[in-house]
This record gives structure tokens, sequence and C-alpha cells, in this order.
């Protein structure tokens, strides 16, 4: 009896042919939103000749944010990539590829979450590292640059750790991916919903649902959290336990919920794709 619910031949004929269809449609805008780096350096560049009359490029600092800049569009841009389902005629090809909703689901959000996100930083850093090898008024590249900034953060963490202070980056960089995946699958969700007006009505159920539950948030962790502020401003201030204790209930909670999130979108995707007609 066939598993009409999930099997994996038939997963990976469907997610190689949507890795396909997605190259041929959108997947080189992923890697060409890298090239904001250079579009950002001749712009830079033209600037400082303008006014100061030299040639200088954006420093590591400057990059670092351009690489942020293009990171929200690619956000931004996940409306358009599997936005043609809403489409009449488009959609009900879609629907007809001999696929599941779950088998569907899976391949349209490790692309979106996994392979256009590597895409971008890949072809980004390949960019910038170019950059930095032909001008040297870049200075190192982000790459290169990363390595002194990791050895010094280490060196703080390593003294702090002296003083009683044990942290850990890793654990702050989970919620922080989480976040980066939950903002793609939500404006996919997005693209996937709306026929019109895709990214300007995912911002605007963003800001409703802001304006609903930030002050319930706020409660929340108010009473959480106000016990925990209070003790390390009382003779305890000097007690390192206590500020990690503090710090360790912040991370985990925004792991917690943006986990929930990731796991929700994920959730929404399926669901969409299960009920979707024309």
């Amino acid at each position: 009896m066939i598993n009409e619910t999930f099997t994996f031949q038939r997963f990976w004929n469907y997610f190689k042919y949507d890795l396909k269809q997605l190259w041929h449609n959108n997947g080189k805008a992923a890697i060409m939103l890298g090239g904001i780096s250079v579009i950002c350096y001749v712009i830079w560049v033209l600037g400082s000749l303008v006014f100061t009359g030299s040639w200088q490029a954006p420093g590591i600092a400057a990059r670092l944010c351009f690489f942020a800049f293009g990171s929200l569009f690619l956000v931004f841009y996940q409306t358009r990539t599997y936005g043609y389902l809403t489409q009449k005629q488009a959609g009900q090809a879609w629907l007809m590829i001999p696929a599941s909703a779950l088998e569907k689901a899976i391949s349209m959000i490790i692309i979106t979450v996994i392979l256009l996100p590597l895409a971008y930083i890949v072809s980004y850093l390949a960019l910038d590292g170019i950059i930095a090898l032909l001008d040297h008024t870049a200075g190192d590249a982000i790459l290169v640059g990363w390595v002194p900034a990791s050895q010094e953060i280490g060196n703080v963490l390593s003294a702090a750790s002296e003083e009683g202070f044990q942290f850990n980056l890793s654990v702050l960089a989970l919620p922080v991916i989480l976040q980066f995946m939950g903002n793609l699958l939500y404006f996919l969700l997005c693209g996937i919903c709306f026929r019109k007006w895709k990214i300007a009505s995912g911002l605007a159920i963003t800001m409703a649902a802001s304006a609903i539950f930030t002050p319930i948030f706020s409660h929340f962790a108010l009473n959480t959290w106000s016990p925990m502020l209070a003790q390390y401003g009382s003779s305890n201030s000097d007690d390192p336990a206590v500020i990690l204790d503090f710090l360790n209930s912040v991370i985990s909670w925004g792991t917690v919920v943006d986990f929930l999130l990731v796991a929700g979108l994920a959730i929404g995707i399926y669901y969409r794709i299960k009920t979707l007609k024309h």
C-alpha cells in the first residue's frame, strides 16, 4: 500500500524538481542579492570621491550593515518565491504535481530557511572578499575580520569567567537564528496566502499583533523577571550568579518563544498548502 502522506523517494524527486524550478524562477535572485555588497561599495566610493576627494571603500562595520540590509530584503523576497501559487493557472498546475502536501511543505521550508539564505551568505561574503582583495582601503574581508573579533570576544569571556561569569555565545545565537527563520517563514506564508499586497499585508498583521501582544508580554515579563531584578538590586548585586540567572532566563524564554513561532509558522504553511484551492 502506497503511503499518501510521505515517502522519501517521492519527496526527493519532488525536492529536486522544486529546487530546479525555483532556480529558474527566483533562485538566482538570492545570489544576485549578494551583489548588494558591490552596489554599496560603488556608491560609497563615489560618495567619498565627491565629498572628500579621496578614494575610500566602506569599512568592515559598514559592510556588515549592508549585509544586514540585504538580509532584510531576502526576508521580504520570500513573498515572491512561492507567491505564484495564489495565481489560478500556476497554482492549479502546481497542485497537480504528484507529491503530498507534507512533502511540498517540507521542500518549501528547507529551501526557504536553509538554501536561499545560504546562497545569499556565500555570494555576499565571496564578493566582499574580492572587494577586500582588490581594494586595500576596504580593510579585511568580513570572513578574515571575524577571526580577530571572535578572538577578542573570547578573551573578554575568558576574563569574565575568572570573575564568575560563565556565558556561552552559542546560547545567544540560537534565538537569533530561530528569529531569522521565523521571519523567513512568516513572509513565505504571506506570499502563499495573499493574492496582492503580500508584503504590505504581512507588515500590517505584524503591527496589529504587536499592538495586541506587546502589553501581554510586558505584563508577563514584569511578573516573571521583577523578582530577579529586585534581587540584582539588593545586597546580592555583586553576585555574578544573580546576573547570569537573569540573562539565562531571558534567553531561555526568548528561545522557547522563537521555537514555538517557527513551529507554528511551519504548521501554518502545511495547512495552507493542504487547503489551497482555486
